[in-house]
């Protein structure tokens, strides 16, 4: 068990609720979907709305999302029970990484035509790390006053980075995960990362909770983004 989703009340913290958007279509039929426009199905829009009421007593003081449709649609079930004035902010560079020719096609027959490598047909890891970081940045530098924020965004993106803030900029792993547990994270699933205001030093609380939706559950198939 990792730590409850809960709001920080410590003004030298900035808590970060990193969300995962809500199913597609695309994420069942097991089609890569990087940069394409998929909106939510039925079950997308249910696990929105429970994870916007998980939300709903917590005052979160801006939210930044992925520009692209399926998280744009999540968030806006979690700003609908803030307060009028809640702070919103949109960002390509919250996308999924981008796959080149192999967006849109099924998984399997990106396996079959490339093997592992279908990964690295378009963006590559490090340019992703790059904007994400680029992002992860201006997140921390704006909310310097602020408590807790909100970030809605993909699966292969959460994993991604991180798995770079853990290995590479030496964030700290609440004592109940391992670095084994940062893999592919549900739909609407909420990982919780602090931030020390004075020394910068960040600590993975909770990854991949799905409380919200009734239990713990996991992505099957982890070469799905």
């Amino acid at each position: 068990m990792t730590i409850d989703v809960a709001s920080n009340e410590d003004a030298k913290v900035l808590r970060i609720f990193v969300v995962r958007h809500g199913q597609t279509d695309h994420n069942v039929q097991k089609i890569l979907q990087g940069h394409l426009d998929i909106d939510l199905n039925n079950t997308g829009k249910v696990q929105s709305e429970r994870v916007g009421q998980y939300f709903s007593q917590i005052k979160i003081d801006e939210f930044i999302s992925s520009d692209l449709v399926r998280c744009r649609n999540t968030v806006a079930e979690i700003v609908n029970r803030q307060e009028e004035d809640a702070k919103l902010r949109f960002t390509a560079n919250l996308r999924e990484r981008e796959m080149g020719i192999v967006q849109g096609m099924y998984l399997k027959d990106a396996l079959a035509q490339f093997g592992e490598n279908f990964r690295n047909m378009g963006e590559t890891k490090a340019q992703l790390l790059s904007r994400i970081e680029t992002e992860w940045s201006r997140i921390i530098k704006q909310n310097n006053h602020n408590k807790n924020v909100l970030v809605c965004t993909h699966g292969g993106v959460i994993t991604g980075f991180t798995n770079h803030l853990y290995k590479d900029r030496q964030y700290k792993l609440h004592n109940d995960l391992t670095a084994k547990d940062l893999r592919v994270p549900f739909n609407t699933s909420v990982t919780i990362i602090d931030i020390n205001k004075e020394t910068n030093e960040g600590t993975i609380q909770t990854f991949g909770n799905t409380a919200h939706l009734g239990g713990q559950f996991e992505v099957a198939d982890q070469r799905l983004r």
